[in-house]
């Protein structure tokens, strides 16, 4: 079984703590453009899984987006 997510962000942060990481302008930007990535893909789904699926364009648009972490 595969934790929740809130188990597995608070095992990430651990992990994250425990290394010596500078946390550089750029590295937040990227942490961030990751989460927002993250969560556009998970409305997708969401959108998908209860029937508010997305229409043609709207669909394009976030594959032009997202497609990249794909």
């Amino acid at each position: 079984m595969q934790p929740s997510g809130t188990t597995a962000a608070s095992r990430a942060l651990a992990l994250l703590s425990k290394q010596q990481i500078n946390f550089t302008t750029d590295r937040a930007e990227a942490i961030a453009e990751l989460c927002d990535g993250a969560e556009a893909a998970i409305a997708a789904v969401r959108d998908m899984a209860t029937g508010a699926a997305l229409d043609d364009a709207a669909l394009a648009a976030f594959m032009d987006e997202n497609g990249k972490f794909l």
